[in-house]
């Protein structure tokens, strides 16, 4: 009977110490988490772009994430002939070329590429009629469209306003973009065309010929 009891007794004693020693283990793997947990919450400032594209002249409002709300932040860039940043932020984009962009706050130091891109030309406006040249020859009587077309860039705009100024008018004239010749000789058409403050110009010369 006294060695059922002693084994018994052995048997409890190595539960308590397997789930004592359980308990410690979780207790650290808890405390490593945690401790994990808290180091990646330290970081105090971040750019929200990493990358900032911009064409010369042009400026932007970079945006950062603070740990605190209403800080000072300190700006600068690597290479201020390519880009400038003020005070409050504000990059400007100067010359074609890649920089880096600073911004320092509770002893880190955050950054972003910045790329700046020759500025692109403004499309330009222009007219044209259909044809390859810009002399026609028609009869008297006759009539042609000229199949005026108006660009801005690569791109065909609708309501384009066109104006037609015929030199003598007499030996012709346009209605609704269409020439009518009336009397033999040569004349020229100057057509005019404007849009979103645009105007562009070409000139046309007319031959009527009897037939």
């Amino acid at each position: 009977m006294k060695r059922i009891l002693y084994c018994i007794f052995v048997t409890l004693l190595c539960a308590i110490c397997l789930t004592a020693c359980g308990g410690k283990s979780s207790s650290s793997s808890s405390n490593g988490n945690t401790s994990t947990s808290t180091e990646e919450t330290q970081k105090q400032i971040a750019f929200v772009h990493n990358e900032i594209t911009l064409s010369v002249g042009d400026s932007i409002q970079v945006e950062v994430e603070t740990s605190k709300a209403n800080v000072y932040i300190a700006w600068s860039t690597r290479d201020p002939e390519v880009a400038t940043i003020s005070s409050k932020g504000v990059i400007t984009a100067l010359t074609e070329g890649q920089t880096i962009c600073y911004a320092k706050f509770g002893g880190e130091t955050a950054m972003c590429l910045v790329k700046v891109t020759k500025k692109q030309a403004a499309p330009m406006l222009s007219v044209s009629v259909a044809f390859e040249n810009d002399q026609i020859t028609l009869y008297a009587g006759e009539e042609l469209p000229l199949g005026t077309l108006v660009k801005l860039g690569d791109s065909v705009v609708d309501g384009a306003e066109i104006e037609y100024n015929v030199d003598d008018s007499v030996c012709a004239h346009v209605e609704n973009g269409v020439v009518i010749g009336d009397a033999v000789g040569s004349t020229t058409i100057v057509i005019n065309a404007s849009y979103e403050g645009q105007t562009a110009s070409m000139t046309l010369t007319v031959n009527v010929v009897a037939k």
